[in-house]
């Protein structure tokens, strides 16, 4: 399982025409990659969705302009959650996404980015 230790909202962008939060999460356990996860609105219980998770290994060293061209995010959106014995992969992705949604003010900052749109 993934452990948070933050989150924030880096930028609003679009993800297939939608748009959508671009959210820097790092993570609680030092073995753990920091992860980019694309956020959109969605009408179902939490009000949002996660559409993509991206590990961001980037180097500040190599790449300081925050981009790809040393290969440093990785999709991982269908391979992040592997399942556990006590957990099905769709239900530790459920968790993740909860508990990213509970962190600090995500949410309301979340609700706040979506409202301020044109």
């Amino acid at each position: 399982m993934y452990y948070i230790k933050d989150a924030k909202i880096r930028r609003m962008t679009e993800y297939d025409g939608a748009p959508c939060a671009e959210v820097g999460v790092l993570p609680g356990a030092v073995s753990d990659p920091a992860l980019l996860v694309y956020i959109v609105e969605d009408q179902r219980e939490d009000g949002y969705e996660i559409v993509r998770i991206l590990t961001n290994d980037a180097d500040t060293a190599t790449d300081w302009f925050d981009n790809n061209l040393h290969e440093a995010f990785k999709d991982v959106s269908v391979s992040a959650f592997t399942g556990s014995i006590i957990m099905s992969p769709e239900d530790e992705r459920s968790k993740f996404q909860r508990e990213l949604f509970m962190f600090g003010e995500l949410k309301k900052q979340l609700a706040e980015h979506f409202r301020a749109l044109p």
